[in-house]
C-alpha cells in the first residue's frame, strides 16, 4: 500500500478515536446528570424540609415562652411568699420564749427598750411595706419643665417601673417601663417624631399613651397587645400620677403645693432619687431640732443651740401641723407624703424667743414630696419659694 494512503488512514483513525472518546465523555456526563436528578429530592420534599426547619424554630420559640411564663409564675409566688412573711412577721422586739422574764431592758409586755432593740426596729425601715390604701392618692413624680417633646424619664412608683414622655399633642404619657415583646426597658428607646409614641430600642415596637402597641416592624401585626399604663395629669408645674384604682382618679382632686398669697416666687426645684425609705425620710424632715447642726450655711447660720426644742400643735391643714419653739418655723405634714415648712427670717444668725414665723417680714417656704419609689428608695421632689428677692 502506498505510503500516502497509509498516512491518510492513520489520520482518519486518530480522528475517529477522538470522536469516539468525546462521545463517550458526553454520554457519561449525561448519565451523571440523570443519576443526580434521580437522587435529588423532589421540590415538594424541599418545601417540606423548609417547613420542618420553620416548625423547629417555632417550637423552640414556644418553649422559650413557656419557660418565661414558668419563671414569671415562680417570681410571683416568691413575691407572695415575701408579702405573707412581711404580714406575719413576728415582733422582733420580743424576747425568745425561753427567756420571757422581765429585765431592766424590757417593758412588762416583753418589748425591748435597749439600744439593741431600737437598732432592730430600724432594720425594718429599709422595706416598702405599705398599706394598699396609700395608692389611692395623687403623687407628684416630676416637674413639667423637665419633660420636653423628645425626653423619656424613667421612674419607680410603689415598686413598679414606669416611663413618662410627651406625645405629639403635648400630653404627658406614662406606661410600664417594659416592652411586651422581650421586656426591654422602653426608657432606653426614643419618642417617635412621626407618631409621638414611645419606641422600644430592641425591635422598634411603638406604644401610645394607653400602652397599646401601634407598630410592630418586621413582623405580622398582632392586635390587642399592650402594657400597663398609668393615670397622669399636670397641675401647678408638676406631673402627678395616680397609682391606685384608675376609676377613682377623676373624682379625687389634685392637691395644691403652692404657697398662699402673691408675694411668693419659686426660687428652686430639685428632683432626687434618695436611697432612704420614704417614711424614715419624712420623720427626719419633721424633726427640725437638727437645724443648728445641719443648716449652718443657710437659714440656720449662726443659730445657737437651745436648751430645749418644742413643737406646738394646732389645727392646720395637715394631719400634723404646728409651730416650733424657739425656732420661727411653722410645719405641716399633709397626706400622703408632703412635709411643708415655712421659715421666718427675723434676723441673720439670731433666734428671737417668742417670735413666730408669721411675725417675720421674710419667709422661706419649703415643700418636700417624699414619694415611695421602691424598697429603701424615695423619689424626692423639693420646692422652695421666697417672699423676698
Amino acid at each position: 500500500m502506498p505510503q500516502h494512503v497509509q498516512q491518510q488512514r492513520s489520520s482518519h483513525g486518530r480522528f475517529a478515536t477522538r470522536r469516539l472518546r468525546r462521545g463517550a465523555a458526553v454520554r457519561a456526563s449525561a448519565q451523571n446528570d440523570r443519576t443526580k436528578r434521580a437522587a435529588a429530592p423532589p421540590m415538594s420534599e424541599l418545601v417540606t424540609a423548609e417547613d420542618e426547619e420553620t416548625r423547629m424554630w417555632r417550637e423552640r420559640a414556644e418553649d422559650n415562652e413557656r419557660k418565661l411564663e414558668q419563671m414569671t409564675l415562680q417570681m410571683q409566688r416568691l413575691q407572695q411568699s415575701v408579702d405573707a412573711t412581711s404580714e406575719t412577721r413576728p415582733n422582733v422586739n420580743a424576747p425568745p420564749p425561753q427567756s420571757r422574764q422581765v429585765s431592766d431592758t424590757m417593758n412588762e409586755d416583753g418589748s425591748d427598750v435597749s439600744p439593741s432593740g431600737n437598732s432592730k426596729r430600724l432594720l425594718y425601715t429599709q422595706g416598702l411595706t405599705l398599706e394598699p390604701e396609700l395608692k389611692e392618692f395623687w403623687y407628684p413624680v416630676d416637674f413639667s419643665s423637665r419633660l420636653d417633646g423628645g425626653t423619656l424619664i424613667p421612674l419607680e412608683l410603689f415598686d413598679t417601673p414606669w416611663v413618662i414622655w410627651r406625645n405629639n399633642e403635648g400630653e404627658v404619657c406614662a406606661v410600664k417601663d417594659s416592652c411586651a415583646h422581650r421586656a426591654c426597658p422602653l426608657s432606653l428607646g426614643r419618642v417617635s417624631e412621626e407618631t409621638g409614641c414611645v419606641q422600644c430600642p430592641y425591635h422598634g415596637w411603638e406604644y401610645d399613651k394607653s400602652g397599646t402597641v401601634k407598630k410592630m416592624p418586621s413582623t405580622p401585626f398582632a392586635k390587642n397587645v399592650k402594657v400597663e399604663n398609668l393615670v397622669v395629669r399636670e397641675a401647678d408645674g408638676l406631673i402627678w400620677a395616680w397609682p391606685g384604682e384608675p376609676s377613682r382618679a377623676e373624682s379625687t382632686p389634685i392637691p395644691s403645693l403652692l404657697p398662699e398669697g402673691s408675694n411668693f416666687e419659686k426660687h428652686a426645684q430639685i428632683q432626687l432619687d434618695v436611697p432612704v425609705e420614704h417614711g424614715l425620710l419624712m420623720e427626719n424632715l419633721l424633726d427640725l431640732s437638727h437645724a443648728p447642726f445641719t443648716h449652718t450655711s443657710t437659714f440656720a447660720k449662726g443659730w445657737p443651740i437651745p436648751d430645749s426644742v418644742k413643737f406646738h400643735l394646732d389645727s392646720g391643714m395637715g394631719i400634723v401641723s404646728g409651730a416650733w419653739d424657739p425656732y420661727p418655723i411653722d410645719m405641716q405634714f399633709v397626706e400622703p407624703c408632703f412635709v411643708i415648712s415655712t421659715i421666718g427670717l427675723a434676723a441673720p444668725g439670731e433666734i428671737r424667743r417668742g417670735v413666730k414665723a408669721e411675725d417675720c417680714d421674710k419667709h422661706l417656704r419649703q415643700v418636700h414630696a417624699c414619694v415611695p419609689a421602691s424598697e429603701g428608695k424615695t423619689r424626692l421632689l423639693y420646692l422652695m419659694h421666697l417672699d423676698f428677692w
